[in-house]
C-alpha cells in the first residue's frame, strides 16, 4: 500500500477512537446518571490508550519518516505531517514508564488540589504541586528547547510563540494597563451593573442562549447545546461540534456571554471540513488562536453597542421584569470595570492582567528562581501589583484554577493571546466591512461570519499561528491594538 494512504488511513482510524472518547466525555458531562461513572472511566481509558498507542506506534512513525520531505505532496497534507510529527515526537520522547508514573501522580495531585481549595489549605497541595513542577521540568528536558524550559511547553500550545516573545508582548500591556485602571477606578463610575440585580428564571435564559447562537450563525444541524458546570465546546467529529453553558438566577448575562463564547469556539469547528478533521487540523491555529474566535464574539461583537441594540428586545421579551431597561444601561453593565480576584470573572480591562502574573511565575518555578512553598505570599503580591486587590485566602488566590494539579504549565499565556489576536483581527474586520456596526444593529451577523470563515475558520491548522496572523492583518502580533481597543472604548463608557 502506498506511504500516503496508509498514514491518512492511520490517521482516519485515530480519529474514530478519539471521536469515541469526545463523545462519551461530552455525554459523562452532561447527560450520564452517576451510577455510570465507573464503567464510562474504564471505557474511556482503555479508548484513550487505544488512540495514545496509535498515535506513537511505529508504523505511524515510519510513515511520518518517509512523507516528510516529499514534494508531491499537497498543503494540506504538509501541514499535517508538521502537526502530526511533532506531537509524535514529543510523545515518543517521554518514557512509558514515567508519563504512567505521571499519570498516577496527576490524578492524585488533582483530588488533592479539590480538598485543599475547599479548605483554603495550600499545605495539602504544596507536595503534589512539587512533583508537578517537577514532572514537567523533565518532561521540557526529554522535549528539549533552545533558550528557556518554558518555551518547550508553550510551544505545544502556540506553535512558535517564545518566552522572549510572549516578554516583549507583554510589557507594554502592563505599563499601560495598570494606571489606565486606577483611572477608571479612581473615579465616580457611571457603569452600574445593579440595574440587573433581581432573581431570573434558568428555562428563559436557555431559549435567550440557542437564540443568540442561532443568531451568529451557530448551526444546530451540526452541534448541540446541553447544560453543563463548567462551559466547554467540544468537536466530536466533522459535522458535530456540541457546546454546553452554565445559567445564573442572579446573573443573566453569565449564560448569554457564556454562549457567545463557546459559540465562538463553536463557530471555528464548524467551519473546519471533514479532510482537515482527518488530516489532525480541524483544532484550529493553536490555542490561542482558538481563544480569539470565542474572545472576538463575546467581546467585540457581545458586548458592543450595536450588538445590545439588536439584542435588548429579545433580552428583555425573554425577562419581562427587565422591560424598562436601556440600550444605553445595558451596555454599560456587561462593560463594567472591577478588581476581581477571580480570572474567570474578570472583565475585558484587568483580565490580561491575571494571565501575565501566572506566566511570571510558571517560568520562574521552571527555572528554580521560586519555590512553590512560595507561591502563596507572591500570588498575593501580584495580585495586589497587578489588579490593585489582595486575596484573603489561598482558595480565592493562587488555588483558584485547577491547570497546575494537572501539570499543565504553558497553557495560561494562551488566554491572553486570544484576547490580543481578536483585537487585531477586529481592526482588519472592521476594515474589510465598514458598515459591521451596522450590520449587526439589525441582527444580520452573515457577513461577518462569511469573513470569518474565509479568512480563519477554512484553513484549520494548515498554517501556524504567526504566519496566519500575518495573512490576516498583514502585520505580526502586537499588543498595541487590544490597547488601542480597550483604552477607546472604556474612555468613553466610564467618560474620561
Amino acid at each position: 500500500m502506498d506511504t500516503r494512504t496508509t498514514y491518512i488511513d492511520l490517521l482516519k482510524e485515530l480519529g474514530k477512537l478519539n471521536s469515541a472518547v469526545a463523545l462519551l466525555t461530552w455525554d459523562e458531562e452532561t447527560h450520564m446518571p452517576k451510577k455510570g461513572l465507573d464503567l464510562r472511566a474504564e471505557t474511556v481509558g482503555k479508548l484513550s490508550r487505544m488512540a495514545f498507542e496509535l498515535s506513537i506506534s511505529d508504523e505511524l512513525g515510519r510513515c511520518i519518516e518517509d512523507l516528510e520531505g516529499r514534494d508531491d505532496l499537497t498543503e494540506r497534507e504538509s501541514a499535517s505531517l508538521r502537526v502530526v510529527g511533532k506531537e509524535y515526537r514529543r510523545s515518543k520522547a517521554v518514557p512509558p514508564a514515567l508519563f504512567e508514573e505521571f499519570t498516577i501522580a496527576q490524578s492524585k495531585s488533582q483530588a488533592a488540589w479539590g480538598e485543599a481549595k475547599r479548605t483554603s489549605d495550600f499545605a495539602l497541595f504544596q507536595p503534589h504541586l512539587e512533583k508537578m513542577v517537577d514532572y514537567t521540568r523533565r518532561f521540557a528536558d526529554l522535549y528539549g528547547y533552545d533558550d528557556s524550559p518554558y518555551d518547550a511547553l508553550l510551544g505545544r500550545y502556540e506553535p512558535g510563540m517564545t518566552t522572549a516573545r510572549l516578554r516583549e508582548i507583554i510589557r507594554p500591556l502592563r505599563e499601560r494597563l495598570v494606571p489606565f485602571i486606577d483611572r477608571l477606578l479612581g473615579e465616580k463610575t457611571p457603569s452600574d451593573a445593579s440595574v440587573l440585580d433581581g432573581r431570573f428564571p434558568i428555562d428563559p435564559q436557555r431559549t435567550l442562549a440557542r437564540t443568540v447562537l442561532e443568531q451568529i450563525g451557530y448551526d444546530f444541524d451540526a452541534g448541540a447545546l446541553d447544560d453543563t458546570m463548567h462551559p466547554f465546546t467540544t468537536q466530536i467529529a466533522p459535522g458535530d461540534v456540541r457546546v454546553t453553558n452554565r445559567y445564573l438566577e442572579s446573573n443573566p448575562l453569565s449564560g448569554l456571554f457564556g454562549a457567545l463564547h463557546e459559540g465562538g469556539h463553536a463557530l471555528y469547528g464548524q467551519g473546519a471540513d471533514a479532510e482537515l478533521y482527518t488530516l489532525g487540523l480541524s483544532d484550529g491555529a493553536s490555542y490561542g488562536f482558538h481563544e480569539s474566535q470565542s474572545r472576538l464574539i463575546e467581546n467585540q461583537v457581545g458586548r458592543s453597542r450595536p450588538f445590545w441594540t439588536f439584542f435588548r428586545p429579545i433580552f428583555t421579551d425573554a425577562l419581562p421584569s427587565l422591560a424598562g431597561i436601556s440600550v444605553d444601561d445595558l451596555y454599560r453593565a456587561a462593560n463594567r470595570v472591577s478588581r476581581s480576584l477571580i480570572r474567570v470573572e474578570a472583565d475585558e480591562v484587568t483580565y490580561n492582567l491575571h494571565i501575565m502574573l501566572r506566566f511570571e511565575l510558571e517560568t520562574k518555578l521552571l527555572d528554580g528562581s521560586v519555590r512553590v512553598a512560595d507561591l502563596p505570599g507572591l500570588w498575593n503580591d501580584a495580585m495586589d501589583s497587578y489588579v490593585g486587590i489582595r486575596p484573603t485566602n489561598d482558595a480565592e488566590g493562587v488555588m483558584q484554577d485547577v491547570h497546575w494539579s494537572t501539570g499543565l504549565i504553558g497553557y495560561f499565556p494562551s488566554y491572553m493571546l486570544g484576547n490580543l489576536y481578536a483585537a487585531q483581527i477586529s481592526c482588519t474586520l472592521r476594515e474589510a466591512i465598514p458598515s459591521l456596526d451596522e450590520q449587526i444593529a439589525d441582527g444580520d451577523f452573515g457577513p461577518l461570519l462569511e469573513w470569518l470563515r474565509d479568512k480563519i475558520h477554512r484553513f484549520g491548522a494548515i498554517y501556524e499561528p504567526g504566519e496566519l496572523i500575518v495573512r490576516i492583518t498583514g502585520k505580526d502580533l502586537s499588543s498595541e491594538p487590544f490597547l488601542d481597543y480597550v483604552t477607546a472604548k472604556y474612555s468613553e463608557i466610564y467618560r474620561l
